[in-house]
């Protein structure tokens, strides 16, 4: 089930991707060429590094770090990237591709290639807990139900922390001041 799960996932990722790079292909080869390089980066973590189940938490960050460069290629300075990560974090291992649905999502729902947006991206850690929050604006126009419940990565990501986390991790998904920004609390017992 949990192969299942993640199957699902990638695909998506995979083709969001592509299609971002085929647009910058028209625009600037020489970037393009990085970001497919980066892209190579990322697929083989996925082929090679994540077949056990779990991944270390600083590969995990890599991985996010260069999902969020690549998709950082189609926005202009109107939408504001902050991604904070807390100096401290020991490497612990998790399983892999916990955080992408939520900052994918954030991607999705949450900027806009020209008008005023944001996400803020924080992972931190207090002893055996890890803590990410995803905060960002909602752009109505790419906007669909945000409800926890709706959509195949939110409840994928959802049944597979059922599976690998029971009883250890906390998740609050919620739209805040008054429609206008989408937020997800995660709180991961690794001990």
């Amino acid at each position: 089930e949990l192969s299942f799960l993640k199957a699902q996932v990638n695909p998506h990722f995979f083709f969001n991707t592509l299609n971002n790079i085929y647009a910058l292909t028209a625009v600037d080869g020489e970037l393009a060429g990085k970001a497919i390089h980066q892209l190579s980066r990322m697929m083989r973590y996925l082929l090679y590094e994540t077949q056990s189940g779990h991944t270390m938490l600083s590969r995990e960050i890599a991985f996010v770090q260069d999902y969020i460069s690549l998709m950082q290629l189609r926005l202009t300075d109107a939408a504001a990237i902050n991604f904070n990560i807390s100096p401290d974090l020991k490497d612990v291992s998790l399983a892999p591709m916990i955080f992408l649905p939520f900052i994918e999502n954030a991607f999705v729902h949450g900027v806009h290639p020209t008008q005023p947006s944001y996400i803020d991206i924080t992972i931190f850690q207090h002893d055996n807990l890890l803590d990410l929050t995803v905060r960002n604006s909602i752009i109505h126009d790419n906007s669909v139900s945000l409800d926890k419940d709706s959509g195949i990565g939110l409840v994928n990501t959802k049944r597979r922390l059922d599976l690998l986390y029971p009883t250890r991790y906390k998740l609050d998904i919620r739209e805040q001041n008054a429609g206008k920004e989408y937020t997800v609390h995660l709180v991961l017992d690794l001990s």
